[in-house]
């Protein structure tokens, strides 16, 4: 029979396999420290708040994502609270890092939300034409004035 060294975590003191990173119980890393490669620490903005663009809101888990991606990239950013009864935070950054971010921003979504794969983003739908015909709608309808579709609760940006 193999010897076979196994890792124990520190904090459960429970062996597990060799090639074992974390610990399945209590999240603990079970790399010695000399092996774990400290993450880029992420460069906050303080600038003012109209001075930025919006990328993302999304809940806190995904946006430690996204930060750790930003920061991974050297683009500055900034999290703001969006809406403390949902947990919800936006994610900021200057209108130069934009476009970077954007594509940073896809592939956080691609693995956050693999499901959605081909699904159009909000930014390429058509709020102002009725999704049922076509028909332009103006800012008030609740209907369309073409074939009569109930609007109720419909946000058209």
């Amino acid at each position: 029979m193999a010897d076979i060294q196994e890792v124990f975590c520190p904090r459960c003191k429970i062996g597990f396999a060799p090639d074992t990173a974390v610990c399945p119980i209590c999240k603990t890393s079970l790399v010695p420290e000399e092996e774990v490669s400290e993450p880029p620490a992420p460069v906050i903005l303080t600038d003012d708040l109209s001075s930025l663009e919006i990328l993302r809101a999304a809940d806190l888990d995904w946006i430690h994502h996204l930060q750790d991606k930003l920061a991974e990239a050297d683009i500055p950013h900034r999290v703001e609270l969006l809406d403390p009864r949902r947990t919800l935070f936006s994610v900021y950054v200057r209108p130069e890092d934009h476009a970077r971010a954007k594509e940073i921003d896809a592939k956080v979504f691609a693995v956050e939300v693999p499901e959605a794969e081909g699904m159009p983003r909000v930014e390429e739908l058509d709020f102002w034409s009725c999704p049922g015909c076509g028909h332009p709608l103006g800012e008030k309808d609740l209907k369309c004035r073409s074939c009569g579709l109930v609007l109720t609760g419909w946000d058209k940006g």
